[in-house]
């Protein structure tokens, strides 16, 4: 059986997604440092762990802090403070870019399984859908968990179509 060929780009869908990736790069990055205002609580033990662990240089798979937390996001926090600085809005800019990777990661994902007039709505809705900006901009780790799925079921697919 031969292999499904991925399907190419052309002008208009880099386009479309260039418009939407612009549209969710809007949507979570502009004032991320104000808006919403404040800290919640778990940001603030999520930026506590995360200096901790940049200072000490002391990584741990699990935190206990707060009733436990996994390390992964945390981890994530403690890197971004070696790029963007010590800052609260570094905490909410992880949560910022993993938002943006799955409004990517979605637009590949129904690519593969529809075509890109379906992916382009699809990530079209999720980039400006309220719920998935409002904890794009809020450093809780819950927002990792859409994008890791959504490029674990990507790279899923692409492993199968290999074995047919």
């Amino acid at each position: 059986m031969p292999h499904r060929i991925t399907p190419q780009f052309n002008k208009i869908q880099i386009i479309v997604f260039a418009l939407i990736i612009i549209t969710a790069f809007v949507f979570r990055f502009q004032h991320i440092q104000s808006i919403p205002p404040g800290l919640y609580h778990d940001e603030a033990i999520n930026g506590n762990n995360a200096l901790v662990a940049y200072q000490t240089g002391d990584y741990k798979v699990f935190y206990t802090d707060n009733n436990g937390r996994g390390g992964l996001f945390i981890n994530l926090i403690a890197f971004g403070y070696k790029i963007f600085g010590q800052d609260i809005w570094t905490i909410r800019i992880i949560s910022a870019i993993a938002g943006l990777l799955t409004v990517i990661g979605l637009y590949l994902l129904t690519r593969q399984l529809f075509n890109w007039q379906i992916a382009s709505i699809a990530s079209f809705y999720l980039a400006t859908s309220f719920w998935h900006v409002n904890f794009s901009r809020i450093g809780f780790a819950g927002i990792m968990v859409p994008m890791l799925m959504v490029f674990g079921f990507y790279f899923l697919w692409k492993g199968l179509q290999k074995l047919n």
